[in-house]
């Protein structure tokens, strides 16, 4: 389809011919039409040209195999998987609190919360997490607050990588509520439309019991 655009283009610059004989045309006239034509068809497929649209965040949770200052490689139990290191790329340790980069190390176990963009995958916020305290999380979801129940600590939590299912998710006392930046909140804090990242007890429905956590806005 591009190709046949983009002959329509080319030939659509050329003038129709006519019966009469044409004055003679130099070499560099002749040149200098074939940079205005390739001028303007890099303009029109400038124009015609689909935008680039980043993909939905997605959490990973698995513990680090390889790190470099450009990359970190993770074991999620199923598969490798690689993520590009950003300058603005957050990092979190176990107390919630902000670290370096040098201060992970290969058999940490973390969240790695990504974000696609063209073919790269960048990993955003690398969160340590103590695998004694998720041994029993079944699911770890990005997703937006859709609504909080005023009667029971319960909201409802669409996925971001599923619009079309509904999430209700409850909060116990033992459930973790961090913000952004690492600092401990309560439920109070949060919001209808927030952004969240969500470990969640999948074994216990239709209202999953909610283990940890973290705001994203």
């Amino acid at each position: 389809m591009k190709k046949i655009l983009l002959l329509a283009l080319i030939f659509s610059f050329f003038p129709s011919p006519v019966v009469a004989q044409s004055p003679t045309v130099s070499t560099s006239e002749i040149q200098n039409l074939r940079e205005v034509i390739q001028q303007k068809v890099l303009e029109k497929l400038e124009q015609i040209r689909e935008p680039v649209t980043e993909n939905p965040r997605k959490a990973y949770l698995g513990s680090i195999t390889e790190i470099t200052d450009t990359k970190i490689i993770i074991d999620t139990k199923n598969q490798l998987r690689e993520f590009i290191l950003a300058e603005d790329s957050v990092y979190i340790g176990s107390k919630q609190t902000k670290i370096k980069r040098a201060d992970l190390k290969v058999g940490q176990d973390v969240l790695v919360l990504s974000l696609n963009k063209d073919t790269l995958i960048y990993a955003k916020r690398i969160l340590v997490t103590d695998p004694k305290k998720i041994q029993n999380h079944k699911t770890v979801v990005l997703g937006q607050i859709a609504d909080i129940s005023k009667s029971s600590p319960i909201f409802v939590l669409i996925p971001t990588n599923n619009k079309n299912r509904d999430l209700q998710i409850k909060i116990l006392a033992t459930t973790e509520i961090y913000s952004k930046d690492g600092k401990k909140i309560k439920d109070t804090d949060l919001k209808k439309g927030q952004k969240i990242i969500c470990i969640y007890d999948s074994s216990l429905s239709p209202t999953f019991p909610a283990l940890e956590i973290v705001t994203q806005e």
